[in-house]
């Protein structure tokens, strides 16, 4: 079976647990023993929703949560930022406490590795962090021959989580449209305007302005003004841009 036909298997999976298993198969098929992947979806600004897959030792994760390790953990701050891949080398664990998660990760048998981001459509942020128990210039050279299957893996393992987990979540699977007149509305909402604000900023009457962000609310499957904003900014249906 060739690569493509392999990472094209993930999407045939229907559980977490097929998915858990092919992820596993897959990353042992490329050398790596123990993988990790997380995604948050900021379905409002102060409780996004997050979901793990991971055959990395529990005694690890549980120490990490509860240290809370993914604060200034270096490849996380990394991969939340860019889309470009991160071996985790000593020179990207500067200072004492990221110095403290190298060392102790390492400890737990994630000694080589790298981790790989993917950012999607609907404002999620994804990771996946491959790694080994071996610690020598060859597991090195593997990591680096094998960066961009890596990176095509985290994309198919992304696109199965999407189908199997994120859909059945708290976001609607399908992105809301938005009219150009609603999304100018919800931004100047966002900006603290009032109906009566908008209406004299925008040129229409206060009634249709509460039309709109009415219609806005609806379809972003929310109840208030503020929860549109924050479904709205979170799903990057606006920003800037949006007001000519």
């Amino acid at each position: 079976m060739d690569n493509l036909t392999l990472f094209e298997s993930l999407l045939n999976c229907d559980s977490v647990e097929e998915l858990h298993s092919a992820t596993t198969t897959i990353a042992r098929a490329m050398g790596f023993e123990h993988f990790l992947y997380g995604v948050q979806v900021n379905t409002s600004l102060t409780r996004p929703y997050r979901f793990i897959l991971s055959c990395y030792p529990e005694e690890w994760r549980k120490h990490y949560d509860k240290e809370g390790y993914a604060n200034f953990d270096p490849t996380v701050s990394h991969c939340a930022r860019t889309s470009i891949p991160i071996i985790w080398k000593k020179e990207i664990f500067k200072g004492r406490r990221e110095t403290r998660v190298r060392n102790e990760v390492k400890d737990c048998g994630l000694v080589s590795g790298a981790s790989f981001s993917v950012h999607g459509g609907r404002g999620e942020a994804a990771m996946l962090s491959l790694a080994t128990s071996r610690e020598s210039r060859e597991a090195q050279n593997d990591i680096l021959a094998t960066m961009a299957k890596a990176q095509l893996l985290t994309c198919y393992l992304h696109e199965a989580v999407q189908r199997i987990v994120l859909s059945k979540g708290p976001l609607p699977v399908k992105k809301a449209n938005l009219t150009e007149r609603e999304q100018e509305c919800l931004l100047w909402a966002a900006e603290g305007k009032t109906g009566w604000e908008i209406a004299n900023i925008v040129k229409i009457s206060e009634r249709t302005v509460t039309f709109h962000l009415q219609n806005a609310i609806q379809k972003l499957g929310v109840v208030n003004r503020q929860q549109a904003i924050s479904r709205a900014l979170s799903m990057g249906l606006i920003e800037p841009r949006t007001i000519r």
